[in-house]
């Protein structure tokens, strides 16, 4: 009997320490689900949060993306050679070949062909381009001894040019002497009749450097 008791008071002792021990050890694991599921929350590190981390690496030198690309990433879709059309030779700058995906060919083909119809001759410069030739454009330039900032200023930096989409197209002269012909005169008045937009216009709300020769297919 005296052993009994002494066992039940000894008991009486321990029990409380066992439960401190396990309300000490679920507070610890109830502390590290919650650490855990707040980092699943929260922005990963691979994940672009600020200027700093967007980047682009062109002949191994790695160039931070300027501010008025941030966070304007273009998403490339899946595409393949017999989702692309041929544009006609004949609406090409120096004949060139060049590609568009086929939703917007023949809207493109129509649109030339009314303003060839009413004396306007416009010439297709560039249209689909994967992010790996938009980067050997920049290599090209580069090479030329022009910096990464000053191309940028009329180039998108690989992996943010609506090309990618293969509906955008570049009207030759693709360069700031586009908007002072009849050309970019009748696509702004005409453009939108077979459902081409310029993207970054003049005043445009994204405060993109103006581009009047780069168009791109929404709906017709």
């Amino acid at each position: 009997m005296h052993f009994i008791i002494h066992f039940l008071h000894r008991g009486a002792v321990f029990f409380p320490i066992v439960l401190v021990l396990v309300s000490t050890v679920m507070s610890a694991c109830n502390s590290s689900v919650s650490a855990t599921l707040q980092e699943s929350l929260s922005p990963s590190e691979n994940i672009v949060t600020d200027e700093q981390q967007e980047i682009v690496v062109i002949n191994g030198t790695t160039h931070k993306i300027p501010p008025q690309w941030i966070g304007k990433k273009v998403i490339a879709p899946e595409l393949n050679y017999s989702d692309f059309r041929q544009i006609p030779v004949k609406y090409t700058h120096k004949g060139s070949k060049i590609y568009i995906l086929a939703t917007a060919h023949q809207p493109l083909v129509e649109l030339l062909q009314a303003a060839e119809k009413e004396g306007i001759t416009l010439q297709v410069e560039s249209a689909y381009r994967s992010e790996r030739y938009q980067k050997r454009i920049f290599k090209r330039m580069l090479d030329k001894g022009r910096t990464f900032d000053d191309i940028i200023r009329y180039v998108a930096p690989p992996g943010y040019s609506q090309h990618v989409l293969g509906t955008a197209v570049d009207f030759f002269p693709s360069n700031w002497r586009f908007a002072d012909t009849p050309d970019y005169a009748w696509l702004r008045e005409n453009g939108r009749l077979f459902g081409f937009e310029e993207t970054y216009s003049q005043f445009n709300s994204m405060k993109m450097q103006w581009e009047a020769w780069h168009w791109n297919f929404i709906e017709k």
